[in-house]
């Protein structure tokens, strides 16, 4: 953990927690909410951590639009994959997070 932020670590760790309680089975409102921020703006933010972008206003669109782009890309595998499912759509988002993280960390310890 030398030199990485706590950004980036609570976004990893935010993605697991938060894959692990939506496929758990949370009451409807919590469940959707979880969805929505596993499935479009966690990896959207870890997408745009690694870009680095210093405009707010751009990274707040940047997050909502790479989250979206990334989600239709992996949908859109997996039904041509005919391996669709809304469990292992939440996964392969949750690892998809993770791996940016750790991207970012490996990035954040090299400087």
């Amino acid at each position: 953990m030398n030199g990485v932020s706590r950004a980036t670590l609570a976004l990893g760790l935010a993605a697991v927690a938060l894959s692990l309680a939506t496929l758990a089975g949370l009451p409807t409102p919590l469940q959707a909410v979880a969805a929505i921020a596993v499935l479009v703006v966690l990896p959207g933010q870890a997408l745009v951590r690694l870009i680095q972008v210093t405009d707010v206003a751009l990274g707040a669109l940047l997050v909502l639009a790479l989250g979206l782009a990334t989600l239709t890309a992996v949908s859109t595998a997996m039904f041509y994959l005919a391996v669709w499912s809304w469990q292992a759509c939440v996964v392969t988002m949750g690892v998809i997070t993770v791996l940016a993280c750790t991207a970012r960390a490996r990035r954040e310890a090299t400087s």
